[in-house]
């Protein structure tokens, strides 16, 4: 999605879940309400591999799951359940909620290998954020450049237009004191 605004984004991904739900699909992924698939909480809305075919949905099993994994898994599991009961009224501090969630998150950020990608992530977006205003700055100067190149453009033709009919009054001038002689 690199590039496309969020309304697009989302445009998009409404698109491809009418499609898969419509053409049928083998490997998509979908918010589904869990029944407990993958260690998730029941009753919560989760973004699962699923295969649609003839418009039914099913959560598709993966035989093999990395640790680092399963931790993102609960970790999201845990916020959409803090999140959860906070929505429905069953638990008043939302700080209280998510201070564990927000614990295993930083446990899994701790990791070494995650924290140099992210890392080396941020540094390219703000490369590119960096060459994006680079780029807007010399737009903006070639632009002022242009225009005021125009404006001298404009004021030498009306100089020289002034200095036109003023040497047209001034020879119309002359002949009619040639004339009057």
């Amino acid at each position: 999605m690199t590039g496309r605004s969020p309304n697009m984004a989302s445009a998009l991904a409404i698109y491809r879940h009418i499609e898969s739900l419509v053409v049928g699909s083998e490997k998509t992924t979908m918010g589904c309400l869990s029944t407990g698939q993958y260690n998730t909480t029941p009753g919560c809305v989760f973004g699962f591999p699923v295969s649609v075919t003839d418009g039914v949905v099913s959560v598709r099993e993966v035989e093999e799951i990395s640790e680092k994994l399963k931790e993102i898994i609960d970790l999201q599991d845990r916020q959409l359940l803090a999140e959860k009961k906070v929505a429905l009224g069953e638990c008043d501090d939302i700080e209280k909620a998510l201070q564990s969630v927000e614990q295993s998150l930083w446990t899994i950020l701790e990791n070494p290998k995650l924290k140099k990608q992210l890392d080396e992530k941020e540094a390219e977006r703000k490369a590119k954020e960096e060459a994006e205003k680079k780029a807007a700055d010399i737009r903006a100067k070639e632009e002022a450049k242009r225009k005021a190149e125009e404006e001298a453009l404009k004021k030498a033709e009306e100089e020289a237009a002034a200095a036109a009919a003023a040497a047209a009054a001034e020879e119309e001038a002359e002949e009619i004191d040639y004339d009057a002689d």
